[in-house]
């Protein structure tokens, strides 16, 4: 018995399209990280010489600027510290008070730079040979923090020469 040539077209049709073969859709995901670790500095400029005016004015350094830079997301604090006043470098008894002043000059970042002690002046003769100034953030941020160091002068020509000097020392930590 011969199938008729339209029931061999019609299983035919069937075949095809009732044969559900599904070719399903497939996902993956990859992710990618990136940890950032906190990340604090302070970077101080370098050494500077000025020559007293002989006037009993007190002597300016240009403002320096120190540069901070951090990451902390609650911040830093930044000090600034004489190590000792200003003493001659030839004979030790020979000093003389420096003061310290702090702004704030450029920054950058979400995080908002104040000034918590602008100004500080040492006093050799009664012990305090520290003058400390700071400023903070509250956030993550860079900043460029000027700082001005002043030789106090008395009356000019009743202390003894030589080079006077005088270390600073930058402190920034994480809030």
């Amino acid at each position: 018995m011969r199938f008729p040539r339209f029931l061999t077209v019609a299983f035919a049709f069937t075949t095809v399209f009732t044969c559900n073969t599904v070719f399903g859709q497939s996902t993956a995901n990859q992710t990618f990280k990136v940890i950032v670790p906190t990340s604090v500095s302070i970077s101080a400029p370098a050494a500077v010489t000025i020559n007293h005016d002989e006037t009993n004015s007190a002597q300016s350094f240009p403002a320096q600027a120190w540069v901070v830079k951090e990451n902390a997301k609650s911040g830093v604090n930044v000090s600034f510290s004489t190590g000792s006043a200003f003493v001659n470098n030839q004979d030790a008894t020979q000093k003389h008070d420096a003061k310290l002043t702090l702004a704030i000059g450029d920054t950058a970042g979400p995080g908002t730079w104040t000034i918590v002690n602008a100004t500080d002046t040492t006093d050799y003769a009664k012990n305090d040979e520290v003058a400390q100034v700071s400023a903070s953030s509250d956030g993550v941020g860079r900043a460029n923090l000027n700082l001005t160091v002043q030789f106090q002068t008395v009356e000019c020509g009743l202390f003894a020469a030589g080079e006077y000097s005088t270390v600073i020392t930058g402190t920034v930590a994480a809030n």
